[in-house]
């Protein structure tokens, strides 16, 4: 009996951590919040909440993103809360550099310059305030590619090959 109290515990924690979370976690990340040393428990867990979600008309469902977890809105919903929900300012220019930055991965900021134009250097600062870009120095220039809270705002896995798929997917 004492068991089931704690995977409910334990239940309860996770989804209030996947839901609060600003970023999906790994089920290292987990297993830290839940003072596990077991993949499988949390395994067991995070079915047990998805299929949580499939059984009662919820608003919510456990997305798998890479190998990271996260609940998130259907679909179905989020459109219909949309305006509801706090928005990113990214302006159109910045937008097309987040693609190509998401296309290119590990793309230089003076080849993206070259490609996007001087613009792109502003464009790059405010991704990486609004989380989107990671830029890393590199001798004279800097390299960049996205972050997880890119790949989890989007709907992505946070892979590079699948998240090159899913541009190409956009573009057909």
């Amino acid at each position: 009996m004492v068991e089931k109290m704690g995977i409910r515990e334990d239940l309860v924690v996770l989804e209030g951590a996947l839901y609060a979370s600003d970023h999906p976690l790994t089920i290292d990340e987990i297993k830290k919040i839940l003072s596990t040393e077991s993949d499988t428990y949390v395994i067991q867990l995070l079915e047990k909440i998805e299929q949580k979600h499939k059984k009662v008309d919820s608003p919510f469902e456990l997305q798998k993103l890479g190998n990271a977890y996260a609940i998130k809105l259907k679909g179905r919903v989020k459109e219909k809360v949309a305006p509801l929900m706090p928005k990113i300012k990214i302006s159109t220019g910045a937008l097309r550099t987040l693609a190509l930055i998401a296309y290119k991965q590990n793309i230089t900021l003076a080849k993206l310059a070259e490609v996007r134009g001087n613009r792109a250097y502003e464009h790059v600062r405010q991704l990486v305030a609004a989380g989107f870009v990671e830029s890393k120095p590199l001798g004279k220039t800097r390299v960049l590619r996205t972050t997880k809270k890119f790949a989890s705002y989007f709907g992505l896995e946070d892979d590079m090959d699948l998240i090159r798929e899913k541009l190409e997917e956009l573009l057909k």
